[in-house]
């Protein structure tokens, strides 16, 4: 303090008190936009450890080369036909990790998974697909249904190794929802390949327009200072 003037972030007042009050008002705003974004931050991270139990296909190890039938896996459970089919590197490289799953096992069949979500919240759902190598699109449909609804109906003809896409869809939560993954090909034991389900929740708009506020106040604070 030098002749009644404060300085608090490069700025001149001769009115010590509301300076003060000015400065603290800025600060406690970035802070709080900070405060709410690395809350955030913390519960996506937490998050992003993925919501699909076993969505690689790895809980279950098959022998390198080769494949089994299941009627029920770590997290997943046949709804319809002979059994989930996991690959070991049997016909064609897994997208993650070593195993894969083919739906059209002796059958078509299906799978399913209960996930437990936040009623009106929403989820990026994701996960790679491929088609089985060597065989025409006819045999390799793939969908995936939320709630009994389909919301993803995909093939394509299979080269000389795995061909992997990603699939990203958005979902909404209504508590406790069905996952499900079902071959829709030629009903002849080849299908589609699966791998890499995964499930997280989606940023809320609101939350994140907060913590960028936050972040722009403070690199406004930083210029202040410098300046």
């Amino acid at each position: 303090m030098s002749n009644g003037i404060i300085r608090f972030s490069g700025l001149r007042s001769t009115h010590p008190t509301k300076e003060i009050y000015k400065g603290c008002d800025v600060k406690k705003t970035v802070m709080a936009g900070l405060a709410t974004g690395l809350i955030f931050l913390g519960v996506s991270t937490a998050a992003n450890a993925n919501m699909i139990v076993n969505g690689s296909f790895e809980e279950f190890n098959v022998a390198t080369g080769g494949w089994a039938v299941y009627q029920t896996i770590p997290g997943w459970t046949t709804i319809s036909g002979r059994g989930i089919e996991v690959q070991d590197n049997a016909a064609g490289a897994a997208f993650d990790g070593s195993q894969l799953v083919e739906l059209d096992s002796y059958n078509n069949s299906a799978m399913q998974q209960l996930v437990t979500t936040t009623p009106g919240y929403s989820y990026l759902l994701s996960f790679a697909y491929s088609p089985r190598i060597n065989q025409p699109a006819h045999t390799n449909w793939l969908e995936v249904l939320w709630n009994n609804v389909t919301i993803g109906s995909f093939t394509g003809v299979g080269a000389a190794q795995t061909q992997w896409s990603i699939k990203n869809y958005t979902v909404v939560g209504t508590g406790l929802d069905s996952l499900v993954f079902r071959a829709a090909g030629t009903n002849d034991s080849l299908g589609g390949y699966l791998d890499a389900v995964s499930m997280n929740p989606v940023p809320e708009p609101a939350t994140m327009l907060l913590f960028g506020a936050g972040i722009a106040g403070l690199a406004g604070m930083a210029r202040r200072k410098k300046g």
